[in-house]
């Protein structure tokens, strides 16, 4: 930890809490694939609204997914209390490496989810506003101290302006 006064240097962000509901259970009484995705997404919206994102005028831009790749790593039941937590691992003026971390309340890991963005505008590939990308700059430097996390890169490999 450093020496700074910010509680969230060298932390990951957390935006995103919730529980597993019934209509997302599988045929074997599990979280089923597909919302562990939900999860990332909403927990990439939260940070998306963070930066200044406004999905009602989507048309000043906004970011879009390129690629995804999701990692489970353990079981949730129904009623399991989730805590998604986000690192930007990577920027440029269009595109924002994420990687998200899903917990249950005890802190056990149960996914990650590394996930490539591309800010878009009027349906085409943009810069993201001056303003937006710097509070992107000021997020992943206070995470610039943290361990790249495990199997990161193994599938996306975009080299971005500011990387870890």
């Amino acid at each position: 930890m450093t020496a700074s006064n910010d509680p969230h240097v060298n932390e990951r962000i957390r935006l995103w809490n919730g529980a597993v509901l019934p209509e997302w259970l599988d045929y074997n009484g599990h979280m089923t694939e597909h919302r562990y995705l939900q999860v990332f997404g909403e927990s990439s919206d939260a940070l998306y609204r963070e930066l200044g994102v406004n999905f009602e005028r989507a048309s000043d831009g906004a970011y879009y997914t390129l690629e995804t790749h999701i990692r489970h790593r353990a079981e949730a039941k129904v009623g399991t209390r989730l805590r998604s937590e986000t690192e930007i691992l990577g920027y440029d003026e269009k595109r924002l490496h994420l990687y998200h971390v899903l917990f249950d309340a005890s802190g056990k890991l149960l996914a990650t989810g590394e996930h490539l963005s591309i800010h878009v505008r009027d349906s085409l590939a943009s810069p993201a506003s001056e303003t937006m990308v710097n509070k992107i700059g000021q997020i992943f430097n206070t995470q610039k101290a943290l361990l790249l996390p495990e199997g990161t890169g193994s599938v996306l490999k975009k080299q971005l302006r500011f990387s870890r």
